[in-house]
């Protein structure tokens, strides 16, 4: 049996939207005008989505019930957008190829379908700027790929201080660190109160945010202190690591 389920953005819930058993697909009523479930209940199965299905933020998932897999024969190729989705474009099995219909002219696998998988992306440009994902039952960290539309830039990097009245009525204050005007979105940040590296009470944008015009992003880290820890002779570092073609970029903001 194959299982088809959705989960809501925002939600920590599994909704089952339908299954495939020996080829006999059944929907949850609440879908049957949003979804069509097909396959051979074994080894493959599709989720199609109808005109009437609703557009949410939504993430599927796909699981199988009373499986046993003793040696994997197949490589499945996803990307991931900025959405968080995932979208399958297609997988080996026994070395023979099988692609989404969105991809058939976009895309080209090969390999053994079981120890080694390979992707050629055709035509690249930037609506494919994605992390990109092989797998057989466990995922990877993921490989990004960007289609560079414009000359790399390096980011420059500033500390905002807290205002005076969060720093005169609350317990906690807030420095943010704002990295901007970079090019392309190849970064991440850290902190540091003198030497130690701190971790916690960080929250760091999930994603850069890009200027429709220049084409350069921009992302801010925020990062929480106790007012006892804001002292004059405490030094707050914020750095940030661009990874460019060739090396690393570290720029450094102290205050």
């Amino acid at each position: 049996m194959i299982l088809w389920y959705e989960q809501l953005k925002g939600d920590s819930a599994l909704n089952l939207i339908g299954y495939v058993l020996y080829k006999n697909p059944a929907t949850e009523s609440q879908y049957t005008n949003q979804f069509n479930i097909t396959g051979d209940g074994a080894k493959s199965s599709t989720l199609e989505f109808k005109p009437e299905a609703s557009r949410r933020s939504v993430t599927y998932y796909c699981a199988a019930s009373k499986a046993h897999v003793p040696n994997y024969n197949q490589i499945n190729w996803y990307r991931q957008n900025q959405d968080h989705g995932f979208t399958l474009m297609g997988y080996l099995l026994e070395k023979e190829p099988y692609k989404e219909n969105d991809f058939k002219d976009k895309i080209e696998m090969s390999g053994d379908g079981n120890n080694n998988g390979y992707l050629n992306i055709k035509s690249l440009s930037s609506n494919d700027n994605a992390v990109y994902f092989c797998g057989q039952a466990v995922f990877g960290n993921g490989t990004k790929l960007t289609v560079l539309e414009r000359d790399i830039s390096k980011p420059e990097v500033e500390i905002l201080k807290p205002s005076g009245n969060e720093t005169s009525c609350k317990q906690k204050v807030t420095l943010v660190c704002v990295a901007k005007n970079f090019y392309p979105d190849h970064v991440s940040i850290t902190w540091k109160i003198g030497s130690k590296d701190i971790n916690d009470d960080v929250a760091t944008d999930p994603y850069a945010t890009q200027d429709k015009e220049t084409k350069l992003f921009s992302i801010t880290s925020r990062l929480k202190v106790s007012k006892k820890e804001f002292k004059p002779q405490n030094t707050f570092r914020c750095t940030v690591r661009f990874y460019n073609e060739t090396d690393v970029y570290t720029e450094s903001k102290t205050i």
